[in-house]
């Protein structure tokens, strides 16, 4: 017999993507001193699992982006790479 696959609710999926996200940002601010840039790539991962998940942390994104408009492009660049490295995007290749 066959067990039925439990599927998790819209809200809490986006609830779990967020933990995973905040999880990320808290392992990856530590991470930032060490020579190799794994700390960044971490955190900026997390920001986009965020960014795709709540409204609220979005809009936080945009208010920074749009107080320092002369951010390297660098940055944003890494943000955009962030965010096609995410696991939990609904876009798929």
């Amino acid at each position: 017999m066959k067990r039925q696959k439990k599927k998790l609710s819209h809200k809490n999926s986006r609830r779990l993507k967020a933990a995973g996200g905040i999880g990320l940002i808290v392992v990856g601010i530590p991470l930032i001193p060490l020579p190799v840039p794994i700390g960044w790539a971490v955190t900026l991962t997390g920001v986009a699992v965020l960014t795709n998940n709540s409204d609220r942390a979005k809009r936080g994104v945009e208010k920074l982006v749009a107080k320092y408009p002369s951010a390297p492009r660098k940055f944003r660049a890494a943000k955009q790479k962030a965010a096609e490295l995410n696991p939990f995007s609904k876009k798929r290749s």
